[in-house]
């Protein structure tokens, strides 16, 4: 997490998170508090620091769902979850369009929707909205800017996009239907979901 004065940043995992908070960090002055990237307490929910986040501008970035769920497995395989980190066999397309996993972690992350984001950074769009997220908060300047636009790529996971190209409309539409709550937000957010 990363808290500034006005605002709180909850970083869900696999939305380009590690690039966000060092975008933010790069910012001086702007951050009060960040969780070190090495540390699990980086994916702390709203609610894990309830009180230093009260009152503040609350965000917290999202990604297209089919790229969250493909990217989230493909971690899965190579590196293990929390806590044994043992990775697991890589599942099936099958497999990983049948998890409500994404609406799971929403959930936990905003404690039941009692924690509303105010504002959402879309990871593919991530340097536009880091840089609208401190306009909002008065906080761009062509300083500003050029240090975020100089962060670049962090910690990007290795996974071939094109197999984001291989899931089946059927599939898609499962993962959607699956995840309502992630399929809302992502209306909201992006104007529409792939499978509208």
């Amino acid at each position: 997490m990363v808290i500034g004065r006005r605002f709180a940043w909850a970083h869900l995992p696999k939305t380009a998170g590690d690039a966000t908070c060092s975008m933010l960090v790069a910012v001086p002055g702007l951050v009060q508090f960040a969780d070190r990237p090495d540390s699990n307490d980086k994916h702390i929910p709203f609610f894990g620091r309830e009180a230093e986040v009260a009152g503040k501008l609350l965000a917290m970035n999202i990604r297209r769902l089919p790229a969250w769920a493909l990217s989230g497995a493909q971690h899965k395989a190579r590196h293990g979850v929390h806590p044994g980190y043992e990775p697991t066999p890589l599942e099936s397309f099958d497999q990983i369009t049948s998890r409500t996993d994404a609406d799971d972690l929403l959930r936990w992350m905003t404690d039941h929707g009692r924690f509303r984001v105010d504002r959402w950074l879309r990871a593919e769009q991530l340097e536009d909205d880091v840089l609208g997220l401190l306009e909002e908060l008065d906080e761009l300047t062509p300083d500003v800017r050029a240090a975020v636009l100089a962060v670049g790529r962090v910690n990007e996971g290795g996974y071939p996009r094109e197999l984001e190209l291989e899931l089946t409309g059927e599939q898609i539409a499962r993962l959607y239907s699956l995840n309502p709550l992630w399929a809302k937000t992502e209306r909201r957010v992006y104007g529409d979901v792939p499978v509208d």
